[in-house]
């Protein structure tokens, strides 16, 4: 299969985790062959994980995606590597993305847009009035934002796995079959 083969070659292996002695404390956990097992309900559970993780404003979201790798069984390299959706350069979209998708559900008409910031002559009491006010503003649409874009980026990352790994079975199959009109 073609996923699996690709995914075999480019995720990390438990030799190399083996050989490391940073993890030497943690290595019962971490060598579990079912964390390393590449097949569509370890690979989808680990995208899941890996996915609600990343829209998760924690510190640390590689270590909590790794420590839920473990309690649900999940493929480990999966869950760490999807954490880093929200980087740096995806930050801000992400995040006035989360926002939007809160304000569908906490617009009731009186909805405060966000608001030019003013610096040039006023006091730092006054700007940081400014700044309490408009994280008010921007606050309550995006912590209700938060959990629906994590929880349903999670879902579709679990049924979107394993949708395309289904797909590329029947693909696949549907190929080698001597019934198929090539």
């Amino acid at each position: 299969m073609f996923i699996k083969k690709y995914l075999k070659k480019v995720l990390p292996n438990t030799e190399r985790i083996a050989n490391d002695s940073s993890f030497s404390r943690i290595n019962h956990y971490l060598l579990n062959p079912v964390l390393w097992h590449i097949n569509r309900r370890s690979i989808a559970k680990g995208a899941a994980i890996g996915l609600f993780m990343a829209f998760v404003p924690l510190p640390m979201q590689m270590l909590l995606a790794a420590i839920l790798a473990i309690l649900f069984r999940a493929n480990l390299p999966i869950s760490v590597a999807l954490t880093w959706i929200t980087n740096p350069f995806t930050f801000i979209p992400i995040n006035y993305f989360i926002y939007k998708v809160g304000e569908l559900f906490v617009s009731n008409g009186n909805n405060h847009p966000v608001m030019d910031l003013e610096f040039k002559g006023k006091s730092w009491q006054d700007i940081v009035n400014q700044l309490v006010q408009q994280l008010h503003n921007v606050g309550k649409p995006f912590l209700v934002g938060l959990p629906i874009v994590a929880i349903g980026s999670s879902i579709l990352g679990y049924f979107g796995v394993r949708l395309v790994w289904r797909l590329s079975i029947y693909w696949r199959t549907k190929k080698k079959s001597p019934y198929s009109a090539h």
